[in-house]
């Protein structure tokens, strides 16, 4: 017996996609140091938009796991919720893997 596995439609995975960048983490402020300027930015997916780098790309930069992103390096603006993500996200950085590309 075969099993048919499940496609999301396109209007699904459009919603997925929503759902995600809804998310707290990528909606708080954050500042993108470039090669000549800093610029603070009211999220992270407003410097998506901006700079068209990768919103998990900036996050990533953002908690430390990889070094820059898109030849700026990013940090979050400095106040209680870059304390706990970035506490979280250094004791649980054996557990944090990204399931899917980014293309």
């Amino acid at each position: 017996m075969i099993m048919a596995i499940h496609q999301p439609t396109p209007e699904e995975i459009k919603e997925k996609i929503r759902k995600k960048k809804r998310q707290k983490k990528y909606n708080l402020p954050v500042i993108g140091h470039f090669a000549d300027r800093s610029v603070l930015f009211d999220s992270i997916i407003q410097a998506h938009e901006a700079t068209h780098i990768h919103y998990t790309l900036i996050f990533e930069s953002c908690i430390g796991k990889i070094h820059s992103a898109g030849n700026a390096i990013w940090e979050y603006k400095k106040g209680n919720h870059y304390i706990k993500y970035k506490a979280y996200y250094i004791n649980h950085q054996d557990k944090y893997t990204r399931f899917s590309s980014f293309g």
